[in-house]
């Protein structure tokens, strides 16, 4: 089953058991930036540009993310498609071209196929010249590690580098899925599974279980980013590795098809599916183990957004509360890293009259609970009045510990 089909499958399957008490209360409702506040405007020019951070898999019909990467160039110069990651590049590279041009008409986009076989030319003021006439940048997916060995091999910055940095902070919107997603962050989590972490901790190489640690290009100030996030189950890896950081504590678990907007201290979802905001600013970290108490909790979706600094969400006014349904929790025995199980664990919180719900797995206690002010909500057919498609909550506190 394709992971947005689950995001909505288990939320209508728990809607339709039953209808209770309306979930009430929410961090703000407060609507997040309007379309036209969205786009770089005249106010930001000169400033740094937007961040589109997308959790891999992206669709060519999913028009909304396209547009928000096309919305934001700054320049006269073409979108610059750099498939560094890439194990296979130039298709890559020339299937995104085309998919921006089919947008934005064509010659909006173009490719530059700088990789690992000729990573030499990062050196060369020719290329750093070619980007600087980019009125923007898209890295494809593949391995993270790749781009580093492109623009920072050994931690040392190259003339393409230098170049990035130069017009993204002219105005330029820099975008990337999966792996192209990872990098936006410093540090960037580049491997690792989630039952690896808890049981590891943080690594810093290669060889291991842990979560893999290491230097990102650090467009992003503000937080961790994983993606595939929902699909893969990497919630586990995330939460350790935003444990160990302690700088911001701050982390985004970007599922698939589905993005992270950045501009500046503010953030919202364009997408099909959902983001996970954790904040651990004031978290317990666990003194023997790699988990923690009290790490806050969101899981946010298209429209909603979320202020970098002060850690307030925004909920977009497209979204319907949901009713408890008054069922039990029967899911103490999934498996919680499995792709698709934690967002039947949200909906089950969500929907039951429970406030927490509990697990033992992988030597841990597991634990979610409605924070005050938790609100559920989802859309719902204005026409037909039937079961809600998708599913965003919170704040919830997340909670994890070895038994």
């Amino acid at each position: 089953m394709h992971q947005a089909t689950s995001f909505r499958y288990w939320v209508s399957f728990f809607a339709l058991v039953g209808a209770g008490t309306a979930l009430i209360g929410c961090e703000t409702d407060a609507p997040p930036p309007s379309s036209d506040d969205q786009g770089v405007t005249e106010s930001r020019r000169g400033q740094e540009g937007r961040l589109v951070i997308i959790g891999g898999a992206l669709q060519a019909e999913n028009t909304p993310v396209y547009a928000a990467v096309l919305d934001a160039r700054w320049g006269e110069g073409p979108l610059c498609v750099i498939p560094s990651a890439s194990g296979t590049p130039s298709s890559s590279m020339e299937g995104y071209v085309d998919a921006f041009d089919a947008l934005g008409g064509e010659g909006a986009a173009e490719g530059i196929l700088l990789t690992v076989e000729n990573r030499g030319e990062a050196q060369d003021e020719g290329m750093a010249d070619r980007l600087r006439a980019c009125s923007g940048f898209f890295f494809t997916g593949g391995s993270q590690s790749r781009i580093l060995d492109v623009f920072l091999p050994d931690g040392e910055p190259t003339a393409a580098y230098h170049a990035l940095w130069e017009r993204y902070q002219a105005g330029a919107v820099v975008a990337g899925s999966s792996a192209g997603a990872a990098i936006m962050s410093d540090p960037m989590i580049a491997g690792g599974s989630s039952v690896g972490a808890l049981r590891d901790g943080v690594r810093t190489g290669e060889d291991g279980d842990g979560v893999w640690l290491t230097r990102g290009l650090g467009f992003l100030k503000r937080g961790l980013v994983d993606q595939h996030f929902l699909a893969r189950g990497r919630w586990g890896r995330l939460l350790v590795g935003v444990l160990a950081s302690h700088d911001d504590s701050l982390g985004f678990g970007i599922d698939e098809n589905t993005a992270l907007v950045v501009e500046g201290d503010s953030a919202w979802v364009v997408g099909e599916s959902g983001v996970l905001y954790l904040d651990a600013r004031s978290a317990e970290r666990e003194e023997e183990g790699n988990g923690g108490h009290g790490v806050r909790a969101f899981l946010l979706g298209e429209g909603d957004g979320v202020d970098l600094q002060t850690g307030v969400v925004r909920w977009s006014d497209e979204k319907d509360p949901l009713s408890e349904t008054g069922r039990p929790f029967t899911g103490s025995d999934l498996e919680l890293f499995s792709g698709g199980s934690l967002l039947r664990v949200l909906a089950e919180l969500a929907l039951s009259p429970d406030r927490r719900l509990t697990f033992h797995q992988e030597g841990h206690v597991m634990e979610f609970g409605k924070e005050p002010g938790f609100k559920a909500m989802g859309r719902v057919d204005p026409s037909g009045g039937t079961p809600a498609e998708d599913l965003f909550l919170g704040p919830f506190v997340l909670s994890v510990r070895r038994e």
